[in-house]
Protein backbone atom coordinates (compact mmCIF):
# COMPACT_ATOMS: atom_id res chain seq x y z
CA UNK A 1 0.00 0.00 0.00
CA UNK A 2 2.64 2.63 0.81
CA UNK A 3 4.54 1.44 -2.50
CA UNK A 4 1.14 2.45 -4.27
CA UNK A 5 0.81 5.80 -2.42
CA UNK A 6 4.70 6.54 -3.44
CA UNK A 7 4.33 6.14 -6.96
CA UNK A 8 1.28 7.97 -7.05
CA UNK A 9 2.69 10.61 -5.44
CA UNK A 10 5.76 10.81 -7.69
CA UNK A 11 3.47 10.73 -10.69
CA UNK A 12 1.37 13.23 -9.17
CA UNK A 13 4.30 15.77 -8.32
CA UNK A 14 6.13 15.32 -12.06
CA UNK A 15 2.97 16.02 -13.67
CA UNK A 16 2.79 19.19 -11.79
CA UNK A 17 6.36 20.42 -12.22
CA UNK A 18 5.95 19.35 -16.25
CA UNK A 19 2.91 21.72 -16.20
CA UNK A 20 5.06 24.59 -14.46
CA UNK A 21 8.29 23.70 -16.62
CA UNK A 22 6.14 25.96 -19.27
CA UNK A 23 6.23 29.57 -19.67
CA UNK A 24 2.49 30.71 -20.47
CA UNK A 25 2.78 34.93 -20.48
CA UNK A 26 5.67 36.35 -22.24
CA UNK A 27 6.07 40.17 -21.81
CA UNK A 28 7.79 41.73 -25.47
CA UNK A 29 9.10 45.43 -25.43
CA UNK A 30 10.57 47.71 -28.44
CA UNK A 31 13.52 50.16 -28.69
CA UNK A 32 11.18 52.78 -27.76
CA UNK A 33 9.73 51.37 -24.47
CA UNK A 34 6.36 50.11 -26.08
CA UNK A 35 5.50 46.96 -24.17
CA UNK A 36 3.14 43.98 -25.75
CA UNK A 37 2.02 40.49 -24.18
CA UNK A 38 1.59 37.25 -25.56
CA UNK A 39 -0.48 34.60 -23.51
CA UNK A 40 -1.47 30.74 -23.83
CA UNK A 41 -5.42 30.69 -23.04
CA UNK A 42 -6.77 28.90 -20.41
CA UNK A 43 -6.88 25.49 -21.77
CA UNK A 44 -3.36 25.31 -22.51
CA UNK A 45 -3.36 22.84 -25.76
CA UNK A 46 -1.21 22.09 -28.49
CA UNK A 47 -3.05 25.04 -30.40
CA UNK A 48 -3.04 27.30 -27.73
CA UNK A 49 0.60 26.70 -27.33
CA UNK A 50 1.20 27.19 -31.30
CA UNK A 51 -0.73 30.84 -31.21
CA UNK A 52 1.33 31.95 -28.28
CA UNK A 53 4.80 30.67 -30.02
CA UNK A 54 3.35 32.32 -33.38
CA UNK A 55 2.29 35.97 -31.03
CA UNK A 56 6.09 35.99 -29.65
CA UNK A 57 7.60 35.46 -33.42
CA UNK A 58 5.02 38.31 -34.67
CA UNK A 59 6.47 40.71 -32.26
CA UNK A 60 10.08 39.65 -32.52
CA UNK A 61 9.92 40.10 -36.71
CA UNK A 62 8.44 43.64 -35.90
CA UNK A 63 11.21 44.60 -33.77
CA UNK A 64 10.43 43.48 -29.97
CA UNK A 65 12.50 41.72 -27.52
CA UNK A 66 11.66 39.49 -24.58
CA UNK A 67 11.50 41.24 -21.52
CA UNK A 68 10.14 38.27 -19.35
CA UNK A 69 8.57 35.28 -19.63
CA UNK A 70 6.56 33.97 -16.88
Amino acid sequence: MRLLVLVFTAVLLSGCAAALAKHSRTILMNSEGERQECTVDMLRTQASYQRYDQCIKSFEEKGYKIWGQY
